[in-house]
């Protein structure tokens, strides 16, 4: 199934998926229902879910994590915002074939409201896309701003789930300032092939700033082989 762009406001769902993304009615969807009902289950009771998707390098695999269940969640009778938080290298935008700008760093400098800036994607369930937006050199202040809490607050008003995909944490700020805002549940994204003192550091440093840390999955070529932590 790929995405037709149409108006600003609305990208459709065709008939051939892009390559990042899973086919739902293939067992490759599997992974990412498990992973959607164990993140469910640690959620306390809280009506709006905020689930943060990290890892510790680059290329290992979190934005298509996160753009897949995003999208199983959304066909479940839920709405998802999905959120390109990866202001350095975004590629939600590719993935789902939308315009990057604008987006989240404009409607976190008060150029544009967030209701302007997201794209609903009709095929693809309840789902709306707010990608990346205009190239910003500091974009960890973005991520800590006050601003970028009440964007979350805003969004959680309006949807069942909220997914972000943030920058690796040991390359960037953004992704631990994004995981210690309040309600936000952070899942660490690991490739097989990860080194194992990479894979500590990065959980060492969520767990320096209290992060809210549910769960570890490991990517296997962009796909799901385990959840847990």
């Amino acid at each position: 199934m790929s995405v037709t762009p149409t108006r600003r406001g609305e990208v459709v769902a065709g008939t051939t998926l892009r390559k990042p993304l899973v086919d739902l009615s293939s067992s490759s969807a599997e992974p990412f229902r498990s992973l959607r009902l164990a993140v469910g289950m640690r959620r306390e009771g809280r009506a709006t879910e905020v689930i943060l998707f990290t890892s510790a390098e680059p290329g290992e695999g979190k934005s298509t994590i996160a753009a897949n269940y995003a999208r199983v969640c959304s066909m479940s009778m839920k709405s998802v915002a999905l959120i390109d938080a990866d202001m350095r290298q975004p590629n939600l935008h590719e993935i789902f074939g939308i315009s990057r700008t604008p987006g989240l760093v404009d409607v976190c400098l008060e150029e544009i409201t967030v209701e302007e800036a997201i794209i609903p994607v009709r095929g693809f369930g309840q789902l709306a896309v707010l990608p990346a937006g205009s190239s910003f050199a500091r974009t960890a202040d973005i991520a800590s701003s006050p601003r970028m809490t009440r964007v979350l607050e805003e969004l959680q008003a309006s949807y069942d789930t909220i997914v972000l995909d943030t920058p690796p944490l040991l390359s960037a700020a953004d992704a631990g300032a994004l995981s210690t805002i309040p309600a936000v549940d952070v899942v660490l994204v690991v490739d097989k092939a990860a080194k194992r003192r990479t894979v500590l550091n990065a959980v060492r440093k969520l767990e320096l700033i209290s992060a809210n840390v549910i769960g570890v999955v490991l990517n296997h070529q962009g796909r799901l082989s385990t959840y847990g932590y």
